[in-house]
C-alpha cells in the first residue's frame, strides 16, 4: 500500500495569521498582537481541556481565546463584532505552497488525510473554502475522541481510521507539539518549519524530516521510505 500522509490543518495547510487582515477593521492597529495572542491562547485552552478531560468543541476554545486576547489588549468587541471575528476563522487562506505540494503528493499516488483539532464540519468547510478538500481521502477530527492533540488517544484514533500501522503513517505538521505527540505514538513525522526562526522543542525527540515548504515533499518522503526499507 502507498504511504499514508496525514496533514495537520491550522498553521500547516491554512495560515492562521491571515485572520489579521479581517481583524484590522475590528481592532485597528492592534490586529497583529491580538491575532498572535488569539492563536497562542487557542492552543493553550485546548491543551488545558485535554488534560482536564473537559472537552468542548475547538470553536469554544477559539472564542474564549479571542475574548482573552481582546481584553488583554484593551479591545472591546460587540457581540456582532465577535461573530465577525469568529467567521473570519472559517475563511482563512491556505499557504501559497499548499496546492502545488498536495498536487505532487497526489501524482505520486500517496494517500492523503487531513487531521485537526477542529470539528469535522468546520475543517471540511475550511478546506472547501480554500479549494483543498478534494485532495484528501477523508477529514479526521479529534472530536470523535473528545480530546485534543497531543493526547495519545487522538493518534490512536488516527491510526485506526487510516487502517495501517502507525509506522506507515507520516504526519506533517508545523506545530512541534503535534510532531512530538505523533512521534511519541510511533508515527513517522515531518516538521514543516513555516517560520525559519522557530525552534523545535528540546525534548530529545526529532522529526524524521524537516522541510521549509511543501515543495518537493513527495520526493523527500519517498526517499525516506526507500531508505528505511533498505535498512
Amino acid at each position: 500500500m502507498a504511504p499514508t500522509i496525514v496533514f495537520d490543518v491550522y498553521g500547516t495547510l491554512i495560515n492562521t495569521r491571515s485572520v489579521e487582515r479581517a481583524l484590522g477593521s475590528l481592532v485597528g492597529p492592534k490586529s497583529r498582537v491580538v491575532s498572535e495572542l488569539w492563536r497562542q491562547k487557542q492552543l493553550e485552552y485546548s491543551f488545558r481541556r485535554g488534560l482536564m478531560r473537559e472537552y468542548r468543541d475547538f470553536s469554544v476554545c477559539t472564542r474564549d481565546a479571542l475574548l482573552f486576547a481582546c481584553e488583554s489588549n484593551g479591545v472591546q468587541l460587540s457581540t456582532l463584532e465577535q461573530e465577525q471575528a469568529m467567521h473570519a476563522y472559517t475563511e482563512l487562506e491556505a499557504f501559497d505552497d499548499v496546492k502545488g505540494g498536495l498536487a505532487d503528493l497526489l501524482s505520486s499516488k500517496l494517500r492523503l488525510f487531513a487531521f485537526s483539532n477542529g470539528s469535522r464540519t468546520d475543517i471540511d468547510a475550511l478546506l472547501r473554502h480554500a479549494m483543498l478538500r478534494e485532495s484528501f481521502i477523508d477529514v479526521l477530527s479529534v472530536e470523535e475522541v473528545r480530546s485534543f492533540k497531543p493526547d495519545p488517544l487522538v493518534y490512536e484514533y488516527l491510526v485506526n481510521q487510516c487502517e495501517v500501522p502507525a509506522g506507515d503513517i507520516w504526519l506533517v505538521s508545523s506545530n512541534p507539539f503535534d510532531v512530538i505527540g505523533a512521534a511519541n505514538y510511533g508515527l513517522r513525522t515531518v516538521w514543516l518549519r513555516r517560520d525559519p526562526t522557530t525552534i523545535f522543542d528540546p525534548w530529545g525527540v526529532e522529526p524524521d524530516l524537516v522541510v521549509l515548504g511543501l515543495d518537493y515533499i513527495a520526493s523527500k518522503i519517498q526517499a525516506a521510505v526507500c531508505n528505511a526499507g533498505e535498512r
